[in-house]
């Protein structure tokens, strides 16, 4: 399926408000489970705060809406996540297409990650790296901690300093000089303490990273050939600028690395697909010529796989589907259930609208894992091309009732509602999109339309009520930002 990306621009409201080029050896401190924090916010209105801000971001970043990609980052993601401690509430990961080397986490267990990091890790292991370490900052609750220091000194600076992160989110710039200004009477208390936060980032990010069968070295690594890449230049990785690493800190690192045991990790041919695709068609790093030399060069066939595989894409996305499917066609035939796989092949035959070819690869694919997102979300796309808009409305229905918030497909469902003529629906699912934007008067305007077009009564009535719900986070939302 072709990339469902979002409006405006990208922000990383990266957890390191103010730091130090220089890295203590202080005494890491982990907090007690449950009371880190409390004070300041408790863990339900620290879920509210990142659903908010995440509503925001949809709007304003360049989200990346691709379920192959999703899939894979989310199952890294909570592979991770499985092996560390402190977990209060379900972590969401997601993609940002941005060429810069970045990855970031705020309240309520988002991790956003930069497509430019990925294109950037040479290994998994690398990649694992920064999310364990974001990981640890949410498990940690490093922000809420942050928070906590600061009100003690001034409860004006507490209050000014959540105003100044909602505006990081809606507007960065603004927000960031914001945040500056409201912490500039105690700066070196901030520098002081996000060494702190760094520290204990980097010690529990690397067990976590252990756990989950990962090279260790995968940290030291990926920082450290950024640092030495970057030493000379003005303006360096976002990453180490809200990450950064002196001598100290990646000796450090490298140290309590080269003493753990280091399993034989080999990086798996989904992260090869995911960095190749990724290179291929969000970030544009790869041509014809490139990809062609990869092949003939490849170092072992999982590199030449990956070449392939994002050959055939460029092929694709330069409307030439019949060599992008002979391309394509000896790794369907090696691996036919392979997600990546499917997902340009449903592409090729909707180019060359072989609809009755891609309904039953798909529909086959689906007996097999069914809603599985990547097959779904192609088989609803390729029901909708095909005008099988009841197919498509069951598939998309069935999925959303497990996965509520996925943006792609509620965009999917509103347009087999309006191509089925079933305009209510079509204003319902259109008002939960808009909601997930953050436009709650777009959405509740949506739903006054539905309403006016249902004929039930008790459809108008449920209706209403769900008007009411998104009334009040809308007014949630203004407080927050006042």
């Amino acid at each position: 399926m072709k990339q469902f990306i979002g409006t405006i621009a990208a922000i990383a409201l990266a957890l390191t408000l103010a730091t130090s080029a220089n890295t203590t050896h202080a005494q890491d401190r982990i907090p007690e489970i449950g009371t880190a924090g409390a004070a300041v916010m408790t863990i339900d209105r620290e879920r509210i705060y990142g659903d908010m801000y995440m509503r925001q971001l949809r709007a304003q970043a360049p989200l990346v809406g691709d379920p192959v990609l999703d899939e894979y980052l989310r199952d890294i993601g909570s592979r991770m996540v499985r092996e560390a401690d402190g977990v209060r509430f379900p972590f969401n990961f997601f993609w940002v297409n941005q060429k810069d080397i970045n990855a970031f986490a705020f309240f309520g267990g988002y991790i956003g990650v930069h497509t430019g990091l990925i294109s950037e890790a040479q290994t998994e292991s690398e990649l694992a790296a920064v999310l364990a370490h974001e990981i640890a900052h949410v498990s940690q609750r490093h922000i809420v901690r942050n928070m906590e220091r600061m009100s003690n000194a001034s409860p004006t600076t507490m209050a000014a300093m959540l105003g100044s992160v909602i505006l990081a989110v809606i507007n960065p710039q603004l927000g960031m000089a914001a945040l500056t200004g409201t912490m500039g009477v105690s700066q070196q208390m901030q520098i002081n303490y996000t060494r702190q936060f760094e520290q204990e980032a980097d010690r529990i990010g690397l067990s976590i990273l252990v756990n989950s069968g990962f090279d260790p070295m995968g940290s030291p690594d990926f920082f450290g050939r950024l640092s030495e890449k970057y030493r000379y230049t003005s303006r360096p990785p976002e990453i180490l600028l809200t990450h950064p690493y002196s001598e100290n800190r990646l000796a450090d690192m490298r140290a309590r690395a080269e003493s753990m045991s280091r399993p034989e990790v080999r990086d798996s041919l989904s992260f090869l697909l995911a960095k190749y695709r990724i290179q291929a068609r969000h970030l544009r790093q790869l041509s014809e010529a490139e990809l062609r030399r990869q092949m003939e060069t490849a170092p072992n066939d999982q590199v030449k796989i990956a070449a392939t595989y994002a050959l055939a894409i460029v092929l694709l996305d330069n409307r030439r589907s019949e060599e992008a499917e002979d391309v394509l066609a000896s790794l369907l035939k090696r691996d036919p259930m392979n997600t990546f796989f499917i997902d340009v092949q449903s592409d090729i035959l909707l180019a060359q609208n072989r609809y009755d070819d891609a309904l039953a690869m798909l529909e086959n694919a689906y007996m097999r894992q069914p809603n599985e997102q990547t097959i779904t979300l192609n088989f609803a796309n390729v029901a909708v091309e095909a005008k099988q808009f009841e197919l498509a409305i069951t598939l998309l229905r069935e999925f959303l009732e497990r996965h509520q918030n996925n943006v792609l497909a509620l965009d999917l469902l509103a347009t087999a509602y309006r191509l089925n003529g079933n305009s209510s629906s079509m204003h319902e699912t259109q008002a939960e999109l808009a909601a997930l934007h953050g436009a709650f008067d777009q959405a509740i305007d949506h739903l006054h339309k539905a309403h006016k077009q249902s004929g039930l009564e008790i459809e108008k009535r449920r209706l209403q009520a769900r008007i009411e719900q998104l009334m009040e986070q809308k007014q949630l939302l203004q407080k927050l930002s006042s």
